[in-house]
This record gives C-alpha cells, structure tokens and sequence, in this order.
C-alpha cells in the first residue's frame, strides 16, 4: 500500500514493504532547531519520528501511527503528564526530554451509503488559516503557541465518526467524542506561557498566588461531545452546517481575593457551537466564508473577581484565495468576534478583529517554496509574521530555514511572546 506523505507543498509517495507482517509500515522522521533571538540561546533542539502501520482487517483498513518525540532543550516541554488528558488520551510517557504517543489508532469500514471510522482520530471542520473558528473538534497542543502546524499541534481523541450519504450531493457526519481531553498549554517555564492579561489573572506587587490546575472532565458519558455536520454542494457552493456540544478546551480562570492572598480556580465549561460554511470557485478566485454562534463564552474582565463574565459569543471569517499566477498562491482572511451584550467591562473589546495575509511561492520546477503567513490584529496592533524557506532536496527529503517574529504590545495575544522570536532550520524525510 502507498502511503502519501506531504512535505510543504511536496507530495512525496513512498513505500516500505514489511512481509514479516500483513501490513504495510512508512514513517517520517523530522528534525528542527531553533535559536531565540532575544534569549540568545538555543530554545529547541528536536526530532520527532512517525511510525504508521496500515492493514487491512474485518471488511475495512486498521490504521496506527506511534510518535516519539525528543528535544534535547526541554524548555518547551512539561516535565510530567499534564492533567488536561483524559483516562483515555494523552502520552504513554512524558517528559522535559520529550513524549512517546500513540498518535492515532482507528479502524475505517464502509457500505454503499455509510463510512464509519472508529477510534484515536483528527476531525477537521472549517478551513481558515492560521487562526481557528470551527475547527475545535480536537484540542491543540499550543507548546510552540500557533507556530507548528495545524496537523502536528491537534490532539487526537477517542471518538465514533460516521458519514451517511443522502442523495448524489449531500453528506451528514455524526461525532460522538467520550475523550474528554483538552487544550495543553505551555507550562510555566515555556517562552510560549501565556501572560496575557485578556487570558490569565494579574497580581499586584507583594500579592500571594495560588493556583488550582485545571483538570480535564473525566467522565467519559456524562462529559462526552456530540457533534452533527451536513454539507452539501448546491448551485456551484460548497455548504455545510455545523452543530457541536461541547466543553470549550480553554479552562475559565476565575479568581478570589483576600487580604493578599489571589486564589485562581480553572473549570471547563460546556458550549454549543451552531455554525456553517461556504465556499465557491470563480476563475482563479476561491471565496470562503465561516460563521459560528457559541452559547455560555467566558470573557477576562477589568474586575477583580471573579474576573469573568459569561456571554454569547459570534465568530465570523471571510477569506479570498488567488491562484491567477503559475506557481503562486495568495490568500487574505478577515477574522471578527463579538461579544453579545454590553462589553463595559472587558478587557478585550467587545468586537475584536483581525487579518492575515499568506503568500507562497514555488520556484525552480517546484523544488523551492518560499512561504509568508502574517497574522496582524486590527484592533491592538500586535501580530505574528512567520516565513520558511523550504528546498526538496530529493523526492522524500525537504530541507528548509525560517524565521518567526512577534511584535506589539506585551498585553496583547501575540505581543506577549515578543521575546521568543526565533530562527529555526530542519529537514523533513519520508520513509
């Protein structure tokens, strides 16, 4: 069986025939180092190794892929199991050094009119890049922040995934997640910990803090996530409606003062998500468009205690991709959250919006990519520019060199990490 593997805009096929086994065995290996330009130190020395196994079983395909990650700083690691993971989920073993994870693990089967696929998995809802509006079904593993990509930051979960077709055009998918693992943050020590006061609670000078760690639900009934999307393609659009129960995997960080003691308690709390989708061609012109209304959103306000206050929130993301050019892409998104209610007391506004530009390039019949992402908040002025270089040096291995810069100020979402700027180099190989 081939196994497909993309390396930045590569495709690369390859194949490793195990006949001591039914099934067939790839893997990728990646390597990156990265230095912090304003720590003037090493911040991450990394290799990580893929290993997948395919085999046919029952009428279907069983699927595994195992992940040993190694880094020989540690500064971007937890030095134990972080609580965020369900009985089910999270690491087999875990560490400053690194983590040994089976990374997915599912079985697929299918019928004329059903595909189901059962087990540890990725869910991908919406298409917007760089920032997140329905793609939540997974939690995200935010140890370098927004900067690895989307297919290596997803946690996998535990789930029943089932697909009917109706009609010639129409599709209903229905989620059923007992894996109750949320978002892992950076830990403390990081160059990645939030700071931000719009996410985490601030002391006062000679002020004591203690902090409750979040932990995740842990039954795996009561606390399940249930979701249903339908999607179809009608009059030259690509539609869909999304609806999710869920626990949002960012913990409400509510605070209690007294005397000079601050008392931080983290909960998860449960939402609903009702939103949809659109996109069309015209020309060498894609349109997308993504909306969503969340119930029961927790927002970080001015007053002290309990520092939150719940509310609905709308998300909005439009985006205009062109590909006019032999070899070029360009994308440009429009993202917007709004508050429901009176936004007096927040410290974020109450509409937040921001944009991002992507522009990628492909030179020498292919074999160079130069890409450009810049994620720029309209209303605080700080953003992200992050750019890769990437060479395919030959048909499974791609070499490539980046940069990624933080700018604004340190209060905002991305101003707070304007000291973990980096250079970064690795190489990507498929086996």
């Amino acid at each position: 069986m081939n196994t497909l593997l993309k390396f930045s805009g590569a495709m690369v096929v390859a194949t490793l025939h195990c006949h001591a086994y039914a099934g067939d065995v790839s893997g990728i290996v990646k390597a990156q180092s990265a230095y912090d330009f304003n720590a003037h130190k090493t911040q991450q020395q990394e290799v990580l190794l893929d290993v997948e196994y395919n085999q046919p079983l029952f009428s279907g395909d069983l699927k595994a892929i195992a992940r040993f990650r190694h880094d020989g700083i540690g500064d971007l690691n937890h030095r134990s199991r972080p609580q965020t993971y369900s009985r089910i989920g999270g690491p087999l073993a875990n560490g400053e050094a690194g983590t040994i994870d089976l990374r997915e693990l599912y079985w697929d089967g299918s019928n004329t009119s059903t595909f189901w696929r059962l087990g540890k998995q990725q869910v991908v809802w919406g298409e917007a890049d760089g920032l997140k509006l329905l793609d939540v079904i997974n939690p995200q593993n935010f140890r370098e922040f927004i900067l690895d990509d989307f297919d290596d930051s997803r946690i996998p979960l535990w789930m029943a995934n089932v697909e009917y077709t109706v009609g010639d055009n129409s599709l209903i998918q229905i989620l059923w997640i007992p894996d109750t693992t949320t978002h892992e943050l950076a830990p403390a020590h990081s160059p990645f910990a939030f700071t931000s006061p719009a996410l985490v609670p601030q002391q006062t000078p000679g002020q004591k803090v203690f902090v409750e760690e979040a932990s995740a639900p842990d039954s795996l009934l009561k606390d399940s996530d249930v979701g249903i999307r339908f999607t179809q393609f009608t009059g030259g659009w690509d539609v869909s409606l999304n609806y999710l129960y869920h626990y949002v995997d960012t913990p409400v960080v509510r605070v209690e003062v007294s005397d000079q003691l601050l008392r931080v308690s983290q909960e998860y709390e449960r939402s609903q998500l009702i939103g949809g989708t659109a996109s069309t061609v015209v020309g060498d012109w894609t349109v997308r468009a993504e909306i969503a209304y969340e119930t029961d959103r927790y927002h970080r306000t001015v007053s002290t205690a309990p520092g939150v206050t719940k509310a609905g929130q709308w998300s909005t993301v439009l985006g205009l991709d062109w590909q006019g050019w032999t070899d070029q892409f360009i994308s440009v998104q429009w993202f917007q959250t709004t508050v429901v209610g009176s936004g007096e007391d927040l410290i974020n506004n109450q509409s937040e919006d921001t944009a991002t530009f992507l522009w990628e390039s492909k030179f020498m019949n292919e074999t160079v990519t130069l890409k450009w992402l810049h994620i720029f908040s309209l209303d605080h002025g700080d953003g992200v520019l992050q750019t890769k270089l990437t060479y395919n040096y030959r048909e499974n291995i791609d070499i490539y060199a980046g940069v990624d810069v933080f700018y604004g100020d340190r209060e905002g979402l991305f101003g707070q990490f304007k000291e973990a700027d980096r250079f970064r180099i690795g190489f990507e190989w498929g086996f």
